[in-house]
């Protein structure tokens, strides 16, 4: 049976700390009166509507990309929001199909389109620092791993499909897919930026790593791997499923030369949440900026695809025919 809720004022005054935080930093706080956030918190009666309060401000003040993770839900796996990737939801879709036809694309001989999917990828951020910081390790190796494979194979053009990715950590997903986005390795390339007003933290490539400012959030322990014709031409696949820092990777490649996105819009979260623990061990997931791409452009909201498609296949169909239409691929036909 659930807990009887309790009186608002003998709990953690965890509640007005969140207020606190959001009133300082949400990116759309001028979006809720905060004097009257605070006297109408102070009036709740018991936890349970203090608590959907703050959820309500935490929404408003975040366009509904905050999130105010319970520390009751810390000891199950969603609540440590860990989600580990396994290798087979890297590939392309068909991979595992035994007859899904050409269009598709299989990974055999005559298909002349590499393809990697990157989904959502979540450590444990119960783990200790060492524990996190490998299991971000182990999915961009992941992912380099499956570019490695399917570019054993010649290929002319390349799919990044986005569809599935509905957040989480970005840096493992930009690690992996390093490169692909890299098209001058002999010179800082900047991928794209957290914008919070007047303020930008550039994302960028230099040297093998995918920094941010001057900082490497994640680094791989070997060299990246080098694709046999660098700087191809990439098709990136979104969709209503892809949000969050699936939208962020989207936007690494938006900008990027011979780049193009098929799909339809994204789910509307391109924005940058910061993880801030509370002082009764629950997580606020703060909203405080917005996620731009490689000419500093965005507006936190959905991205719409350069190519709209009506489904799946139509989707996938536009990206293999304009990509068999790049010069490396005529050439290769």
């Amino acid at each position: 049976m659930a807990a009887p809720s309790q009186p608002a004022d003998q709990l953690p005054d965890v509640r007005k700390e969140i207020l606190q935080l959001l009133e300082r930093g949400a990116l759309y706080r001028e979006q809720v009166n905060w004097p009257a956030a605070r006297n109408q918190l102070q009036q709740t009666k018991h936890s349970a509507e203090a608590d959907k309060l703050v959820d309500q401000l935490i929404a408003r003040s975040t366009a509904g990309h905050g999130l105010w993770i319970r520390a009751s839900a810390m000891s199950t796996p969603s609540g440590r929001m860990q989600r580990l990737a396994r290798p087979e939801q890297l590939r392309r879709p068909s991979a595992a199909a035994t007859a899904s036809g050409p269009q598709r694309g299989q990974s055999g001989q005559a298909d002349p389109i590499g393809w990697i999917s990157v989904p959502y990828f979540k450590e444990d951020s119960t783990a200790p620092s060492s524990v996190r910081n490998q299991q971000k390790v182990t999915f961009a190796r992941l992912l380099q791993l499956q570019l490695k494979a399917e570019d054993a194979i010649n290929r002319c053009g390349w799919i990044v499909d986005l569809r599935q990715n509905s957040g989480g950590n970005m840096w493992p997903m930009l690690v992996g897919v390093f490169p692909l986005l890299s098209t001058d390795p002999k010179h800082r390339e900047v991928i794209g930026a957290f914008n919070a007003g007047e303020t930008h933290q550039l994302w960028s490539l230099d040297s093998g790593l995918v920094l941010l400012g001057e900082r490497a959030p994640v680094a791989l322990d070997t060299p990246n791997y080098v694709l046999r014709h660098p700087a191809p031409p990439v098709a990136v696949l979104i969709g209503p499923k892809t949000g969050s820092s699936g939208e962020a990777v989207a936007l690494a490649f938006r900008g990027r030369p011979a780049t193009r996105s098929f799909g339809q819009e994204t789910a509307g979260f391109s924005t940058a949440n910061r993880q801030t623990p509370l002082q009764d061990g629950s997580i606020l997931l703060l909203t405080g900026s917005v996620s731009a791409d490689r000419n500093l452009k965005g507006d936190g909201g959905k991205l719409k695809p350069d190519v709209t498609t009506g489904d799946d296949a139509g989707t996938e169909a536009s990206a293999r025919n304009w990509l068999l239409e790049q010069p490396g691929c005529r050439k290769a036909g």
